[in-house]
């Protein structure tokens, strides 16, 4: 796409807007094996735009997080042998009074406990909500006892590779256009080549690079997509933008730093260099 079909995508961010009005997103997400995977999402959903982000991570690793971000606010829940309790998710949704988007899955780990947690979110919460990582394993499990009813809002599914094999077999497909219309959802099939796919359009995207290829770059893509969606982006435009948000960032932090050398953390300076340069060609 060009810069000016991707400023396009971007949501406006008026003079008089407020930290509120920008996009509230609320990240489910770590564990005590995985606590930067919820850092990570957090800020890259942060750095994208939203105005008020709000990380809810296991009790047993939340100061872990505290200590790596400063402007975002971090809900201990209820923890079960560091993950999520299965009954976390009505603990959460008391403490937090406005919500646009979720970001479910970075780090989680598969509990059993994680599995009825994130079938409890999907199932209770009432916006947008891009699923990652660990969450995907569940939605494979939920798939087979709900059908075509486990989702009840827009849902972004962001798997790897190995994450899709798993959900074709659960829904006995054999193709990110079969997946995303059994679940009528949105498919972000992740790869030197990623898919985004709807049950009503696909686009592929060659933007990434092999500097990419790395733990934690992931949890940043997820992140950048619901700060997109908080924002107000339509599902299908957040996942495409979020998508070349993040390779162009990736392509960004490999100039400066080397394909062998990119980290995830990197991602998050080079992503505001890419919102600069399409934020200058588009109506702003």
């Amino acid at each position: 796409m060009t810069d000016a079909e991707l400023a396009a995508l971007l949501p406006p961010i008026p003079d008089d807007a407020n930290k509120y009005t920008r996009g509230s997103v609320l990240v489910l997400a770590g564990s005590a094996r995985y606590p930067g995977a919820a850092v990570l999402a957090a800020q890259a959903a942060a750095r994208t735009g939203a105005g008020y982000v709000t990380l809810a991570t296991p009790k047993s690793v939340s100061q872990v997080a505290q200590g790596h971000l400063l402007s975002i606010p971090v809900l201990a829940a209820p923890a079960q042998e560091g993950a999520f309790t299965s009954d976390a998710w009505e603990d959460i949704r008391a403490q937090v009074n406005h919500v646009d988007a979720i970001v479910l899955g970075p780090g989680l780990t598969v509990t059993p406990s994680t599995s009825a947690f994130v079938a409890a979110v999907l199932q209770g919460a009432a916006v947008p909500i891009v699923v990652d990582a660990d969450a995907l394993n569940a939605v494979a499990a939920l798939y087979v006892t709900k059908g075509t009813e486990c989702f009840v809002t827009p849902v972004i599914l962001t798997p790897h590779a190995g994450e899709l094999k798993r959900l074709y077999d659960a829904t006995e497909t054999n193709s990110v256009e079969e997946l995303a219309h059994a679940l009528n959802c949105i498919v972000v099939a992740k790869g030197p080549v990623t898919r985004i796919v709807s049950p009503e359009q696909s686009v592929n995207s060659q933007v990434g690079t092999a500097a990419l290829a790395k733990a934690g770059t992931g949890d940043v893509l997820s992140g950048i997509i619901g700060s997109l969606l908080g924002q107000g982006a339509p599902p299908f435009d957040a996942a495409l933008l979020g998508v070349e948000l993040h390779g162009r960032a990736g392509r960004i932090a490999e100039q400066k730093l080397g394909r062998r050398s990119v980290c995830a953390e990197d991602l998050l300076d080079a992503l505001s260099t890419v919102l600069q340069a399409l934020e200058a060609c588009g109506q702003w």
